[in-house]
């Protein structure tokens, strides 16, 4: 059998995300198409607007077959770790493809960076400690070696499609897996501030339904998405951003100096200044703004915050195993699919009440955060049905 493999996050799923599932189909010709989803929190340490669930519906009714969350602890995670854990969990649910996207959708140049930065020679290394020597960043710096090394890749590691596209094939070539890359080009900007209703960006669409501009975000989005975004902006079941910044700052005023430096991917000195930014700031976004830098990104300060609210430490996210289990978020209705399932390698879970047993706290912690922020119980997930079509 083909199954097509992606990985998304799809907060909301909009246009673009219709276009791009939509060509991968079209392209591979899958017998079943699988979705490695981000749970509550994504990549970028920010909680999603919609639940798992309700994303994973919208996947569902765009033509996906089953949809799964992602661990947290692969999750919150730079690129490089985050295509690793979703591409070793499509993997041992049997895909044969991965689909993904970048604004450069040059496979062979991809393919071509990715295998120098999975084995840099000596002169990538020589130009990397250089340019990290004269005060550049780490993105910055990476991406000076590359071009040194590699002209032709010059600026591709600028554009956050590509930067995944190459992790994505870097986790391949790193499993040593015989999945098939399907590289689609994106369209639009990433970041862009206003709604491209033929190819949003997510980030404009949340903005958007966020200032109640419910039109301009509608547009960009399938019937589906949109109704269910009304549906739950209605029932107020949509993270406020002052609960969230009221759980952040009391969380971080109240940690201790060690607590501070048990955290991941945390520069010496790093924890003196969240720590001293914390005690200032109003709100997630300023406190995220403070710390921000050439060494810290804004999306690495971010994960910061989300790793110190679930409680995660350096030794729990660097010493998590690959995923040994998917939770099932989704499924359409399909009895041959399900029955190949009791012969993967990763054991497909398909309730909350049993994944509860084997899931790690952090992801139990991060439907808690979501609910509390939405005004909800902390039952969540486990009032919750996984969606079927």
């Amino acid at each position: 059998m083909k199954i097509l493999g992606i990985v998304a996050e799809y907060d909301p799923f909009h246009h673009g995300h219709l276009y791009h599932l939509t060509e991968a189909k079209r392209q591979v010709s899958p017998d079943l198409t699988y979705i490695v989803l981000s749970p509550c929190i994504k990549q970028r340490g920010s909680l999603a607007l919609l639940s798992p669930v309700d994303r994973a519906r919208c996947a569902l009714e765009a033509g996906a077959d089953a949809v799964f969350s992602l661990p947290v602890c692969w999750t919150l995670r730079d690129a490089e770790h985050y295509a690793l854990g979703a591409v070793s969990m499509l993997a041992g649910l049997g895909t044969t493809h991965l689909a993904f996207g970048a604004e450069n959708a040059d496979a062979d140049l991809l393919g071509r960076t990715a295998d120098l930065l999975e084995s840099p020679p000596s002169r990538f290394n020589e130009v990397l400690k250089k340019t990290l020597a004269g005060g550049a960043g780490w993105p910055a710096a990476v991406s000076a070696a590359l071009a040194d090394v590699l002209p032709e890749a010059r600026g591709l590691l600028d554009k956050p499609n590509n930067i995944l596209a190459v992790c994505y094939l870097r986790a391949i070539r790193r499993l040593a897996l015989f999945l098939q890359p399907v590289v689609i080009h994106r369209a639009g900007s990433y970041h862009a501030a206003a709604v491209n209703p033929e190819s949003p960006s997510a980030s404009a669409l949340r903005e958007a339904l966020i200032r109640g501009s419910y039109a301009d975000a509608f547009a960009g989005m399938p019937s589906y998405t949109a109704e269910i975004l009304r549906r739950r902006f209605l029932e107020g079941r949509i993270p406020d951003d002052r609960i969230l910044d009221s759980l952040l700052l009391s969380r971080l005023r109240a940690m201790t100096g060690n607590e501070y430096r048990c955290l991941p991917d945390l520069s010496e000195g790093m924890e003196n200044a969240m720590q001293s930014a914390a005690c200032s700031a109003a709100t997630r976004r300023g406190l995220i703004a403070a710390l921000t830098g050439k060494r810290y990104p804004a999306a690495r300060v971010s994960r910061l915050c989300a790793c110190s609210l679930l409680g995660l430490t350096a030794d729990e996210i660097n010493g998590a195993p690959l995923p040994e289990n998917a939770l099932l978020l989704g499924l359409r209705k399909n009895r041959e699919m399900t029955a190949r399932w009791k012969d993967l390698p990763i054991p497909v879970i398909p309730t909350f009440t049993e994944w509860k047993k084997a899931a790690h706290p952090a992801d139990l912690a991060a439907w808690r955060l979501w609910a509390q922020s939405c005004r909800m119980p902390d039952t969540l997930p486990f009032s919750e049905q996984i969606a079927i079509l």
